[in-house]
């Protein structure tokens, strides 16, 4: 089991980036370049190898230019992890051969005789070094080729792997038919029948723990969101002591629930919460049940294993440098599991701890403060080295260190009169009830907003006691059921469907600002667009003498959705754009910034909140719009730098999942709540988010630009698009006009008609809107808000026409489009696709529509630019190293956001510069923009 584990290790190394050498010549990788006899063959394996370069780039940290990975480098790192691998094969076949040699044969069957143990063990280490020489040719011809020197022959590497697998073959073979004599593959069939059984009664049995564990994983593995949370809680000490606590806790429920639940028919409801409770005993002589003990340890120790890897995942993603990060974290948290059970099944622990009948304490304790000593040394020195991204591997080394405390002490608790007892029982559970307690104070927002006021530090914590919370409630009711006979989770399951499915409330109702005296008065569409104009005309006419032969620029931006990625980056470009046209003009026109000159912002998702963000903040300067610098790159950092996430969550996974199951609306839902925590976390920033969308444009603010905020009707599959004017179905077909549904004196805050706009499934609740409409996130069909930029244009360049009639001033006007979108493009997946499992193939087209309806909404627009001779821009995040360090951030997807990422864009911004180059040359500027950054 041990070589296996090392085998799993090094063969995941040996895999790494197998893709780019999957290629027309090479369709199985590597075995084609062994098999290969011919030169020419093995040249051109060699160019297509070359040729082919890792799309998701890889990066040094020395360098601030990226460094792609190509096929040869590939096999590079493949062949110098094959001599481990072969080392591992070697072994485990030799021990195959010695085990089926020395079995307890049957009179009437033959046992292999020793000499032929001997002689197939011989052929086998031939077979190794004859692999050793393989790899020794193969890396010659791989420095040869990049150095343009000879290349050894084809057919030398060939004759080498042919006779190795001659040689497998004919061990294999051997091993095969020895193995048929002694009837070990019905053994080996119904052991891993008996083993899968095994593995299913366990998983339904303790179901609450491994649902509980299973969702852990996909969080920590998958999702972006949390491995941006994970540097967040690097910067804060005490953050990664919440965080150890809680991991800690939920570890120690996923090893004691189980036995709980396991043997809920001896033991009383007071048991569950007081009492010592073991598995359910069913051996003679008092014996413990091996397995279910072991099985109970293992989901124990699951529970620091999986956020231990996670940050390690993490770590992959940020490119921070870590002693085993050639080895896949999935493959390490497999192989510590293995490796555990080993352990339990052999009882090395009681071994070495307890050679008699007693523990020897003082190795126990001195292991145990061996442990501990450099997790308390992490957590309280090197100053502000444990700040640094680098140190997630010491939060990870702490998990695996609690890991293996965790394991011997639970082996040995009973052996040890100090630990002995101790009632843990009790503690382990009301630990959990306090962390219930503490998750349903936390759906009190006056509660939470002092907990998580200034910092972005408890999210996971708070988030994980929630779990500890439902891991009990479950276990509990599963152990109830038991006891009665009677489903209690199904029935509850049902009852919370049905009362979900049948009860029709104001939950999740958007949220309609009433005033009396209010009164929405809005212009069309039309007639803004004409007012725009007759306000701008002597400005063109002054603009055309200023810079003869250069037409004056109106933009049409749209920003992409992207959770708070797009927000941040939304902002950060538009107010780099103010930043860099205000300080080239000291005085003038120019002088206003380049929002003076955008028409309308368009945009879905996460990309409509930063339009919303630059509107409200154009609106509190608007009698002074040259001191309008709250999104310029270095001032809006404080804004973002807030909680915008756990409310959202914490309301998830309580007061919307009560409310929803039973029916009632007695509360604001957690979309009402992100919309608060946004206008009070940037009420401090002097904006106002409550402001209603007819007040921010009323009086003819034409300074503020037009903000059209797309969603999607869940019930019509229309677009919807909430806007400060009255728009035309003519002019935007199959839409769903949101502000023109509410009738007076109701009124949409501007937090609300942006967070309309981004709901992103699931996380954020479908919007219900007059009974008649469900609205969820604007990025479902187009996550661009190009389309409704285009249709707004249209609109324009109709009004224009008409007034070139009367003054030919308006005929020197050129439209821009500035495309935001915020993935950077290396990242997004490129190259022939994979293999395509055929019942997916529908849903996967489905959700792929999207994205191509997305990408052919900004070619429209380009498109159009071309024939009209519009101005086209689109400008994206690089990937980009954060000044003096080494790592390469990931932009998460949700809305919480680390400084390292903030940084990351803003870095980018300044760094790619030719767009922005692009852009201020409409204005006439000359010469490259100089910002200095800050380190």
């Amino acid at each position: 089991m041990l070589l296996l584990t090392g085998f799993l290790i090094v063969g995941s190394m040996t895999l790494k980036d197998n893709y780019l050498i999957v290629t027309k010549y090479t369709p199985s990788g590597i075995i084609n370049w062994e098999f290969n006899t011919s030169n020419a063959k093995r040249d051109s394996i060699l160019k297509e190898w070359q040729a082919g370069f890792k799309k998701n780039e890889v990066y040094t940290s020395k360098s601030t230019f990226p460094k792609t990975t190509t096929g040869i480098e590939t096999v590079t790192l493949q062949n110098n992890a094959d001599y481990g691998f072969i080392l591992g094969y070697v072994a485990i076949l030799i021990i195959l051969i010695i085990r089926i040699g020395c079995q307890k044969a049957n009179p009437r069957r033959r046992v292999i005789p020793q000499k032929t143990i001997v002689i197939y063990s011989v052929l086998v280490i031939i077979a190794g070094v004859i692999d050793v020489f393989e790899n020794i040719l193969t890396q010659r011809a791989l420095v040869n080729f990049r150095l343009g020197e000879t290349l050894p022959d084809a057919w030398t590497i060939s004759i080498l792997a042919y006779t190795k697998y001659l040689l497998f073959i004919i061990v294999f073979g051997k091993l095969l038919y020895e193995s048929f004599k002694l009837g070990k593959p019905r053994f080996w069939l119904d052991y891993t029948s008996a083993w899968l059984a095994r593995l299913l009664k366990y998983s339904w049995r303790f179901r609450p723990v491994l649902m509980t564990l299973m969702v852990f994983f996909m969080g920590l593995f998958i999702s972006d969101q949390v491995q941006d949370m994970l540097l967040s809680i690097n910067t804060s000490r005490w953050a990664s002591f919440y965080f150890l606590a809680s991991i800690t806790l939920l570890a120690l429920m996923c090893w004691h629930l189980p036995k709980a639940i396991d043997n809920s028919l001896k033991i009383s409801y007071k048991a569950f919460f007081v009492g010592a409770v073991d598995f359910n005993i069913r051996l003679p002589a008092g014996l413990r049940p091996l397995s279910k003990v072991d099985t109970g340890r293992l989901l124990g120790a699951a529970g620091f294993l999986i956020p231990a890897t996670g940050i390690l995942q993490t770590m992959n993603a940020y490119h921070i440098d870590y002693l085993l990060n050639g080895i896949s974290p999935l493959v390490l948290l497999v192989a510590s599991l293995i490796f555990y059970k080993i352990v339990l099944s052999y009882h090395w622990i009681e071994r070495f701890y307890m050679p008699g009948a007693k523990v020897v304490l003082w190795r126990y304790w001195l292991s145990i403060g061996l442990l501990l000593f450099p997790m308390i040394m992490w957590g309280g020195g090197y100053e502000q080295q444990n700040r640094e991204p680098y140190f997630l591997a010491y939060l990870s080394l702490d998990l695996f260190f609690l890991s293996v405390i965790f394991m011997i002490t639970v082996t040995l608790r009973t052996s040890i009169p100090a630990i002995a007892g101790w009632h843990i029982a009790p503690w382990i559970v009301f630990s959990g009830l306090i962390a219930t307690l503490f998750f349903i104070l936390c759906n009190f927002p006056p509660f939470l907003d002092t907990i998580t006021s200034g910092n972005r530090f408890y999210t996971m914590p708070i988030v994980i006691c929630a779990a500890a919370g439902y891991l009990l409630f479950f276990s509990f009711l599963l152990f109830a059921g038991k006891k009665t006979g009677i489903s209690l989770i199904t029935f509850l399951l049902l009852f919370t469907l049905y009362r979900s499915i049948s009860t029709i409330t104001a939950y999740h109702e958007a949220h309609i600002q009433k005033q009396n005296g209010y009164h929405k008065s809005l212009d069309s569409l039309n007639t803004y667009t004409e007012q725009w104009l007759y306000s701008r005309k002597q400005e063109i006419k002054d603009f055309v003498a200023r810079n003869p032969g250069k037409p004056y620029p109106v933009f049409f931006v749209n920003a992409y959705g992207g959770g708070i990625r797009a927000t941040v980056w939304t902002t950060m470009v538009i107010g780099t754009l103010d930043s860099l046209l205000k300080s080239q003009y000291k005085r003038g026109i120019s002088a206003k910034g380049f929002q003076h000159y955008v028409f309308s912002y368009s945009g879905a998702s996460g990309g409509t909140i930063g339009l919303s963000l630059l509107c409200n903040a154009r609106y509190q300067y608007r009698q002074n719009t040259v001191n309008d610098t709250v999104f310029y790159p270095l001032n809006s950092l404080a804004i973002y730098q807030n909680d915008y996430l756990t409310s959202n969550i914490v309301a998830l996974l309580g007061r919307d999942m009560l409310a929803s199951s039973l029916g009632i609306a007695p509360w604001a839902d957690r979309a009402r709540l992100m919309e608060q925590d946004w206008e009070r976390h940037t009420h401090t920033h002097n904006l106002d988010m409550k402001i209603t969308m007819g007040r921010l444009w009323k009086h003819s603010n034409y300074e503020v630009p037009l903000l059209f905020a797309n969603t999607f009707d869940v019930d019509s599959g229309k677009k919807g698009i909430t806007a400060p004017v009255i728009l035309d179905s003519l002019d935007f077909p199959s839409t769903v006009f949101l502000e023109q549904e509410i009738e007076d004196p109701g009124d949409l805050r501007l937090s609300t008609a942006a967070f309309l706009s981004a709901r992103f499934p699931y996380i954020s609740p479908t919007a219900k809107l007059n009974g008649k409409h469900h609205f969820t996130d604007g990025g479902t069909w187009d996550n661009s808000g190009a389309e409704t930029s285009l249709s707004v244009l249209n609109v324009f360049e109709r009004i224009r026409s008409k007034l070139i009639k009367e003054d030919t001033i308006f005929n020197h006007i050129q439209p821009q489009f500035l495309s935001l979108p915020n993935s950077v493009e290396r990242m997004e997946p490129t190259g022939k696709p994979g293999n395509l499992f055929e019942p997916l193939a529908p849903p996967v087209g489905i959700l792929n529509s999207r994205v191509g309806y997305m990408k052919k909404s900004d070619d429209w627009n380009y498109s159009l630019s071309r024939i009209k001779n519009y101005g086209f821009y689109q400008f994206r995040p690089t990937a980009e190293r954060v000044p003096n360090t080494s790592i390469w951030p990931v932009l998460p997807l949700g809305w919480q956001i680390s400084d390292y990422a903030m940084t990351r864009m803003r870095v980018s911004i300044l760094r790619d510069s030719s767009t922005i180059n692009k852009v201020l040359a409409r204005f006439g500027t000359a010469g490259k923009p100089t910002v200095k950054t800050k380190q």
